[in-house]
């Protein structure tokens, strides 16, 4: 008998990727037509521990007596039609009770809602109190779709634990592919949040910059900590007319940057701190990776590299960094890896940070 490992379907591959990134490893997952390929592929991946529930209502309590009990994401998953409506009470207790529970449901296309097809419901405005947050991850068939199914997926999952917690909504489309040949996952952007007290990820100093887009005034607090940022990190504030930045590190970059027939080695940075709103200039820079810092907390992307959201107020970012570098020393390691526990910060610096 032929062995099965993934699908071969790219917004389930997407999916299953960034639970296991995101440490959700138990599901409790009801049977059905639309929901194999995703079930089938999380029953030969070690990682997961599933429970089979036929009925989606039960499915949906066992799995807030998980979460309630382990203190974890779960998730459900169910197939198409009316299943998902048998999550409906369960998922309201979660909502109420802030259980993190992910429900996944499986469906034909969106665009097949209203035309009469058998087994296809309108799953694309739940009530308020269903979940936190709903997404749909359609089918993926170019870059594009698989940023967009990335961003979205990575959003949904980090909702589940934001701001006290509760459950989430993913309708997840299928095309009903039979090929289950993927030995292995392809590789995904995974996006994590961090918050004012959290372990915050080491910051290189190779080839570090600021971008401003469209800013208020700046305080001169914030002025001072981002130019020590600079000179920690040997780094430039990449800014526009609407950033406001008057201070020693501004660059304008889009003459350089814009220029369509030379590729100037310096568009290439590895690490850039996001800071500010919608700008409606064009820059044509290429960072590694994206930092965005904004009280707002939300998944943003504007530049297709987001690792991580920090949400706190920008002088409490830069301020931060800039004592672990006075503190530790500007570190080479791996931006990846979460180090920093600031179990140390004063209390004192803490008080300034909010008053300025």
């Amino acid at each position: 008998m032929e062995k099965l490992y993934y699908t071969g379907e790219r917004n389930h591959q997407i999916l299953i990727s960034l639970m296991k990134a995101h440490n959700i490893h138990q599901a409790v997952v009801s049977p059905g037509g639309t929901n194999i390929g995703m079930v089938a592929s999380l029953q030969q991946d070690p990682f997961f521990t599933l429970y089979s529930c036929i009925d989606e209502r039960s499915a949906a309590y066992m799995a807030c007596g998980i979460a309630a009990e382990s203190g974890e994401p779960v998730a459900i998953c169910c197939t198409g039609a009316t299943a998902a409506r048998n999550y409906y009470p369960a998922m309201t207790e979660a909502y109420y009770r802030k259980l993190p529970v992910l429900a996944i449901t499986c469906s034909h296309s969106n665009e097949e809602i209203g035309h009469n097809i058998p087994q296809v419901t309108d799953r694309t405005d739940p009530p308020s109190d269903f979940a936190k947050m709903s997404v749909y991850l359609p089918s993926v068939h170019s870059e594009l779709e698989e940023w967009s199914c990335m961003v979205k997926a990575n959003a949904a999952i980090l909702e589940l634990t934001h701001n006290g917690g509760g459950p989430v909504h993913i309708n997840l489309m299928t095309e009903y592919s039979t090929d289950f040949s993927f030995k292995e996952l392809p590789p995904v952007n995974v996006i994590r949040r961090i918050c004012v007290h959290d372990k915050l990820p080491r910051l290189s100093n190779t080839r570090v910059a600021i971008y401003v887009g469209a800013h208020l005034k700046w305080t001169d607090a914030l002025t001072e900590a981002v130019d020590e940022f600079c000179e920690h990190y040997d780094a430039v504030v990449l800014c526009d007319q609407t950033s406001n930045y008057k201070g020693k590190y501004g660059v304008f970059p889009y003459l350089v940057s814009c220029q369509k027939q030379v590729n100037f080695d310096c568009r290439s940075i590895s690490t850039m701190i996001h800071i500010g709103d919608i700008s409606g200039a064009y820059v044509h820079i290429s960072p590694n990776h994206v930092w965005r810092v904004n009280p707002d907390g939300v998944v943003s992307d504007t530049f297709k590299k987001l690792n991580y959201v920090f949400e706190m107020d920008e002088i409490d970012f830069f301020k931060k960094y800039n004592w672990l570098a006075n503190k530790e020393g500007v570190s080479s390691e791996s931006s990846d890896e979460l180090v920093f526990d600031l179990t140390e910060y004063p209390e004192e610096m803490e008080e300034v940070d909010r008053k300025s």
